[in-house]
């Protein structure tokens, strides 16, 4: 094992965990000196995959989830961006260019750059005025020092090869005092009782919780100034500042290596027996029939409750998706339905498989097909596992 800590450089690694169904052969890995959870061989750069909606370590590549986080980002970003002058801002790992053209909506006078290598997902926002498209990837690139207002990285520092590289790329390319908003998965995800997906995919490189995050960017130069929302289990949401400091060792962390550990260890575990419930969950939205029943959220969960649970998509009235609608024609052998199509189907119970957008699905669920029951994949999956414990 030749591999050092990115974060502090040490060999002090431990084979902690290995992704379901990973085609890149990765593992992962715990710095058992400052807490780093990091997946390895670190493969910068991979043949591109076909898109896939699994539930296993080999999700990725349907490249809209940076949609979902652009306005929310934004309005965290506000109060630290000048009013009264342009901005010049860099978006690393632009994607369809969603917070781009959220920015230049509210700040019609910024400069955007987009560092973004896949041109299939590059799209008119490239070509507009006051947008440039560098085809690019991070690693690859050589900016100005001192040039931009804000470095924007929404999910994109737990894909580099190197986090600590990047973060002094963004230090050295922002002006003095610029800020960077940066966003990525929360390690704190994996502690759900109802995941059933595998969080360690293979796109992903580092796992970074709120805590070695924080340690990482104060060892880059940065100095915290807002946390998004603390409570976040999904996204960790950081605004920093650029600051002279300059690089000091990274101590030794022997709380996080073992709040991590068990973190893992536990994930593993609930992962195994949410798993094992599946069967019954699937039993359950067979038995609903002759009642028409739709899905709305054809991600991970649907994925992981077909494959792991044995739920035959052909037998559901509809599979909806608002969003994954607008890449793909179907998922999981049958074709996707559109929100607006819900109230000609007519449905009589709506199972929502998302976790995030639970709330706002059920609502719209109701609006759309008056008197129709609702019902969570996360209820379904609590009460399959409370009749095996008993």
């Amino acid at each position: 094992m030749s591999e050092t800590c990115d974060l502090c450089g040490n060999a002090a690694l431990e084979r902690v965990y290995a992704p379901q169904g990973s085609t890149r052969k990765l593992t992962v890995w715990l710095c058992t000196h400052c807490g780093l959870v990091q997946s390895l061989p670190r493969i910068d750069h991979a043949p591109r995959a076909k898109a896939s909606v699994s539930a296993d370590a080999d999700w990725g590549n349907v490249r809209y989830g940076k949609g979902f986080r652009a306005e929310a980002n934004l309005s965290t970003l506000k109060p630290f961006l000048p009013k009264r002058r342009p901005l010049r801002v860099l978006d690393v790992g632009a994607s369809r260019g969603a917070f781009a053209l959220e920015l230049s909506t509210a700040y019609p006078n910024a400069e955007i750059i987009g560092i973004e290598p896949d041109e299939r997902v590059v799209g008119a926002w490239a070509g507009k005025p006051g947008f440039t498209w560098l085809h690019a990837r991070l690693e690859d690139t050589r900016l100005e020092a001192d040039a931009f207002d804000l470095v924007y990285s929404c999910h994109t520092l737990e894909h580099v090869k190197s986090a600590r590289d990047a973060l002094r790329h963004h230090w050295e390319t922002l002006k003095p005092h610029g800020h960077l908003l940066l966003e990525v998965p929360n390690l704190a995800m994996i502690g759900l009782n109802d995941i059933v997906e595998e969080f360690f995919i293979d796109k992903h490189l580092y796992h970074f919780s709120a805590r070695v995050l924080a340690r990482l960017l104060a060892a880059s130069g940065f100095r915290a100034v807002a946390v998004a929302d603390p409570r976040d289990s999904v996204n960790i949401t950081i605004v920093a500042v650029k600051t002279d400091a300059g690089a000091a060792p990274i101590e030794s962390d022997i709380r996080e290596v073992e709040s991590a550990t068990a973190l893992i260890s536990s994930y593993h575990a609930v992962r195994l027996q949410n798993l094992a419930a599946l069967t019954s969950v699937a039993r359950m939205i067979d038995a609903m029939a002759p009642r028409k029943v739709a899905v709305w959220g054809a991600g991970r969960l649907l994925n992981s409750l077909i494959q792991n649970g044995g739920l035959k998509p052909a037998s559901l009235t509809a599979v909806v998706d608002k969003h994954l609608i607008r890449y793909a024609q179907d998922a999981h052998g049958i074709r996707l339905t559109a929100p607006t199509d819900l109230a000609n189907l007519k449905p009589d119970v709506v199972v929502v498989m998302s976790r995030s957008f639970a709330s706002e699905i059920r609502q719209e669920a109701q609006v759309r097909v008056p008197g129709c029951e609702v019902i969570a994949y996360a209820d379904l999956l609590a009460r399959a596992k409370t009749h095996i414990a008993a």
